[in-house]
């Protein structure tokens, strides 16, 4: 049996020659190659790290932005409030029903007669002060109305020359009174609130 290998190798290096000492540097190449992989392999570890620090980021600026950290209400805060019990009713037939959570989430509902209106959640104090404003459409009426639920401790809100009283801790007002700001009064003290969002024109 004839070896053919040792006549096509010298056939082949006669079309085209080897560099000098290639055959003899194997242990460079597996050397190089090991080298690859060990690169390969951190660029995979630097990899999986970024995308595990991308994840926390993202998990933490979801959280803030619910106010996991903060110590303001998160979406479960706010569903966790129900309004349920009745603070007043309006001239129309609305109700205005009230509720808290340990929390410290404070929620109201508007329902009009026929069944319209709107709720809200939020804590004390918010952008508008000591209150909780809302602006409602009264369908039984087709009027607009805002409606705030206020800390205990205020029984009377002056808008200008207009005193309107808080019917456990609620009060509504016809849209054009809230173009000026407003005082909370009562064993609480004062404190001026501003409706100015909710105003009509």
């Amino acid at each position: 049996m004839i070896d053919v290998e040792p006549l096509i190798r010298k056939q082949l290096e006669s079309l085209m020659p080897l560099p000098e000492g290639s055959r003899s540097d194997w242990a460079d190449v597996l050397e190089r190659s090991q080298h690859n992989h060990r690169r390969s392999r951190r660029r995979l570890l630097l990899a999986l790290a970024l995308g595990v620090c991308v994840l926390v980021v993202t998990g933490v600026a979801i959280a803030a932005g619910v106010g996991a950290f903060s110590g303001k209400m998160t979406v479960a805060d706010v569903k966790a409030c129900k309004a349920s019990t009745t603070a007043l009713t309006t001239a129309s037939g609305a109700r205005v029903l009230t509720g808290h959570t340990d929390a410290g989430v404070y929620c109201f509902t508007y329902e009009a007669a026929n069944g319209g209106g709107g709720s809200t959640a939020n804590t004390f104090p918010t952008p508008a002060g000591q209150v909780i404003p809302g602006s409602v459409l009264d369908t039984v009426s087709n009027t607009w109305v805002v409606v705030g639920l206020v800390p205990l401790g205020y029984d009377k809100l002056s808008i200008g020359s207009e005193q309107i009283q808080i019917r456990n801790q609620v009060f509504v007002i016809d849209p054009k009174l809230a173009t000026n700001p407003g005082t909370l009064s009562g064993p609480a003290g004062t404190t001026t609130i501003n409706l100015s969002p909710f105003a009509a024109p």
